[in-house]
């Protein structure tokens, strides 16, 4: 992936999903929320205050609390799948 070029993104902001994803203690995250920002890591300092790589699309999902977590596409699904 090069810096600038258009990324191909699964979802928009406003889609509904779930996110899902294992816990250290083996049980699993299945907390539902929508899409309210979209970040590339584009850069060394991203992925250093980030915690993921290069590339990675993370998304800005808001729960039901109000509170909101960066969580990057692959532990994310949509809540009404087609």
């Amino acid at each position: 992936m090069v810096a600038g070029e258009p990324v191909d993104m699964k979802y928009d902001y406003g889609d509904e999903v779930i996110y899902r994803a294992k816990q250290s203690d083996g049980g699993m995250i299945n907390r539902p929320g929508a899409i309210v920002g979209i970040t590339e890591v584009l850069s060394d300092k991203q992925a250093e205050v980030l915690g993921f790589p290069l590339g990675t699309v993370l998304y800005t999902v808001e729960f039901g609390d109000g509170s909101d977590q960066n969580i990057p596409e692959a532990e994310l699904v949509p809540l009404d799948p087609e």
